[in-house]
């Protein structure tokens, strides 16, 4: 048992750097409890096992437990109190190890197993406060699921693999079959059919708080208006790719304390419209990260159907990040019914169009009903197409709008989506891209685009030198070299400016 005490206590102190004060100062406790004996056990401890160690002493020991030489300090204690044993701890002492233990939720799966084979009275303790040292069953592709549920106590399950395929098929059902137990689903890469997997969670899951379905290689109808059985009260993350779900407004109605909610890659076959998204995710007064993403432009508003918008706009109260990949019009159409006040990034890919119109987006990223007006940290612009002249263009017709607040951004990120081997670009496309930018102090640019910025910058003269990013301070390049730029007529030009602008090397 020795042997095993120090084992502990070395895993104890190995993982002391990454946690909080709270659980060091628990650790010093019980080296001072071992140190001292326990008062039930005080003669089992020789006189002269603590007689040179003062309280300065274990102070010292504890501010060395997030240091290399931890194990080593252990040993000298286990050498201090030789006749000291995992059993003169107290069942509360034995706990906050547990627990400091395993709060890292990467190592607590498969910590915990361990901890109680090693003997009856650990087994008692651990299985005594499930719900303090949070564990949990673990199912994966190495776990014998049916015959793991016969040997634990009822603990709550998560279910977890990184490809289905038909040889683990058995193994998840028989998992979800404990559906009242069930807190974490992640099914990654879903590569079967999922007639079996979708009959089984046509169940309610009334303890889910987390839910991801991938599908790879394989084709759904759509899931069931009965899917979890129509409500998932404790749901705190949905994510959902590339599988059609039209009955998830329903759902939804019964997540009120959802944090996440991401849908990508939506098939034609599960298209919500923006009214029916507005109304669901408008309940969602917890929700901070929204992710929409269709897999087709054809997954669009009807143009037949469409209603003006609402007076009034639903507001979701702790949003601070937004995702969206569609077409601009069903985006319009949600932002006019939608408020975020705390909006703080928003990323959206366009697929590809000729024209761009813009009345509510530019006011959802900008404006507020319960604040005037508020800058997002965080803008992404996407256009999904081939062609990095097409990406340009097409970036530079939505930033240029009169409705879009660009006058405050200080960072500009400039990257390709896709391949530009086939460039018909002209330099005029990037200044006119560069222009509403006016505020903007360093310039980044990805390395198989640099050559063409360079190119449109390098032709400035003039005027045009100091009206181009006229607050530019930085221009970030991938391996720069010094003599490469400096001579350029818009560097030298700058240099005697209010805004001399230094090239450097992003890496």
């Amino acid at each position: 048992m020795a042997a095993v005490y120090q084992q502990l206590l070395s895993i104890l102190f190995s993982l002391s750097p990454h946690f909080s004060m709270n659980p060091l100062q628990r650790t010093r406790k019980l080296i001072s409890h071992v140190l001292s004996g326990s008062q039930s056990r005080s003669n089992d401890i020789p006189p002269h096992s603590h007689s040179n160690t003062s309280p300065s002493k274990i102070h010292k020991i504890g501010k060395r437990m997030g240091s290399s030489k931890g194990s080593r300090w252990i040993r000298r204690l286990c050498r201090i109190s030789p006749r000291v044993t995992i059993c003169s701890l107290p069942d509360e002492v034995l706990l906050d190890i547990f627990e400091f233990c395993l709060l890292d939720p990467l190592c607590r799966v498969r910590t915990w197993p361990k901890l109680v084979h090693v003997c009856q009275r650990w087994r008692y303790i651990m299985f005594a406060s499930p719900l303090r040292l949070n564990l949990r069953l673990f199912c994966t592709f190495s776990t014998p699921v049916r015959r793991t549920m016969d040997v634990w106590p009822p603990l709550p399950i998560e279910i977890h693999y990184f490809s289905v395929h038909l040889r683990v098929e058995d193994n998840i059902i028989a998992a979800l079959e404990h559906s009242n137990r069930v807190r974490r689903i992640r099914l990654c890469r879903i590569s079967i059919p999922l007639d079996r997997l979708v009959t089984v969670m046509q169940e309610p899951f009334p303890e889910l708080e987390y839910l991801y379905l991938e599908i790879y290689g394989t084709t759904l109808s759509v899931l069931p208006n009965t899917f979890l059985g129509g409500s998932a009260p404790r749901l705190r993350s949905l994510d959902l790719r590339h599988i059609p779900f039209p009955a998830l407004p329903q759902l939804l109605l019964s997540c009120n304390d959802l944090v996440v909610l991401s849908l990508f890659q939506i098939p034609q076959s599960g298209y919500i419209s923006p009214e029916a998204m507005a109304m669901c995710i408008s309940a969602l007064t917890s929700l901070t990260e929204l992710s929409i993403g269709f897999k087709s432009p054809a997954s669009r508003p009807d143009p037949t159907t469409r209603r003006p918008p609402p007076l009034t706009r639903a507001v979701l109260p702790a949003l601070t990040n937004f995702d969206f990949h569609g077409v601009s019009e069903y985006l319009e159409d949600l932002m006019a019914q939608i408020d975020a006040p705390l909006l703080r990034a928003v990323a959206i890919t366009f697929f590809n169009q000729l024209v761009f119109g813009f009345q509510h987006l530019p006011w959802f990223m900008t404006f507020s009903s319960t604040r005037r007006f508020s800058l997002i940290d965080f803008l992404k612009f996407q256009i999904s197409c081939r062609g990095v002249d097409w990406q340009v263009s097409s970036v530079a017709q939505i930033c240029n709008q009169r409705s879009f607040v660009l006058s405050s951004i200080k960072q500009l990120n400039i990257e390709e989506l896709g391949s530009i081997w086939q460039v018909d670009l002209d330099d005029s496309q990037w200044l006119e891209l560069f222009q509403p930018f006016t505020a903007v102090q360093t310039l980044r640019i990805s390395h198989n685009l640099q050559s063409l910025v360079v190119s449109a910058l390098r032709g400035l003269s003039g005027e045009s030198v100091t009206q181009v990013l006229p607050t530019l301070e930085e221009l970030q390049l991938l391996r720069y070299q010094a003599s490469q730029h400096d001579n350029w007529p818009f560097i030298i030009a700058r240099q005697h400016s209010d805004h001399p602008v230094v090239v450097c090397s992003r890496w």
